[in-house]
């Protein structure tokens, strides 16, 4: 039976409320991160977050059931817009050092570009501890996973039992290596290039003589 004419289909219509929310939700996070950047998650009130957003104090709450709860989605979400951008970066290359060299510049050009995640991560473990435990699984597992998949093609000297303890090692560079923006004063995005050259100098051929 054709649809009357001017009349929208039921799916567009309940559709395209749930897709505004998505929006405003979305929004929501990305400024609350903002206000996290500037003045950290102790300070990063509901009224701020609102104003950063755009939208009316009240209007935080329908999207939320509080603050604590939109806090708690901050990591979690910036955490999976980098290994987007980090997966784009290296996706077409192939296995083996270049590819994971390659992916720690495009971490650290995703934090240049967005610098809110250095303190949205550095103060998660305090303030949003449940946000952190997720990130942090989820960044060893894919690391680890990546590592396998290294030594599948018979480009690590690694062992299957050091891979764990690998990728603690190799998620750790790369947190210290950002803590570095947060210890500077004022803060300044770390030098991609140098700090590319030396991951690939410590992969690839390690720092000390004899």
């Amino acid at each position: 039976m054709p649809r009357a004419a001017g009349r929208k289909s039921p799916s567009v219509e309940e559709g395209a409320p749930r897709r505004k929310s998505e929006v405003t939700r979305e929004r929501l996070i990305l400024a609350a991160a903002k206000v996290v950047g500037r003045v950290g998650y102790e300070k990063a009130s509901s009224s701020r977050i609102a104003d950063e957003a755009g939208i009316a104090a009240g209007g935080l709450y329908y999207h939320f059931d509080n603050r604590r709860a939109l806090l708690d989605e901050l990591l979690p979400t910036l955490g999976e817009q980098m290994v987007a951008y980090v997966v784009s970066c290296i996706e077409h290359l192939p296995w083996g050092l270049e590819r994971e060299v390659a992916s720690f510049r495009a971490y650290l050009e995703y934090l240049s570009r967005n610098p809110e995640f250095y303190r949205v991560f550095s103060e998660a473990r305090v303030y949003a501890p449940s946000a952190y435990a997720r990130n942090f699984d989820a960044t060893l597992r894919d690391f680890e996973a990546s590592l396998r998949a290294h030594r599948r093609k018979g480009h690590l000297k690694l062992e299957d039992d050091d891979l764990q303890l690998a990728a603690h090692f190799l998620t750790g560079i790369r947190n210290y290596v950002s803590q570095l923006y947060l210890d500077a004063n004022p803060p300044r995005p770390v030098e991609v290039e140098k700090a590319v050259r030396l991951y690939r100098q410590l992969l690839s051929e390690g720092v000390f003589r004899g």
